[in-house]
């Protein structure tokens, strides 16, 4: 995991730390009865297992959300890793080179198309899932299920 990552991860953790000590003890035993995950690929199946389990689904739509959130993944993974990497070299040109020099502009360009192509990926995935699930008033519940799970804190319910 990126130092980066990791701290902001910390930071927004500990914001929550405020809590009472009751539900913290039973956090604390949820998190403990977790299998650890070790790398970046475990923790994206683990999310894909929870993603693809909301009510109402059939197997064969569980197995493709489940496809479709690991490959999602994977695709948002590689480019933010590459945005990151035009990140740092941006700021050792910023140390070099003039913000609006030729090299700068291009270096900045490239990171906006860089991050077009992740929501991109994004919205692709997102009409995908439309594919999959379908649409309409009969959906909401499993829709509501896939937004909650955008924020994990809202799975632990």
């Amino acid at each position: 995991m990126n130092p980066k990552h990791f701290f902001a991860v910390i930071l927004l953790l500990c914001s929550g730390c405020a809590s009472t000590e009751t539900k913290q003890s039973s956090l604390d035993q949820r998190i403990h009865a977790e299998p650890q995950a070790n790398t970046p690929e475990e923790i994206a199946s683990r999310a894909a297992e929870v993603f693809s389990s909301a009510p109402g689904l059939t197997a064969e739509q569980r197995k493709k959300l489940n496809s479709l959130y690991l490959k999602t993944y994977a695709d948002s993974r590689q480019i933010r890793n590459e945005i990151g990497q035009m990140k740092s070299l941006l700021f050792k040109e910023a140390a070099m080179k003039k913000f609006n020099s030729k090299d700068m502009t291009e270096l900045t360009q490239k990171i906006v198309a860089a991050d077009q192509r992740r929501l991109n990926v994004m919205f692709s995935a997102f009409q995908e899932m439309q594919n999959i699930v379908g649409y309409g008033s009969d959906k909401k519940e499993i829709y509501e299920r896939l937004r909650e799970y955008d924020y994990p804190g809202n799975t632990l319910r």
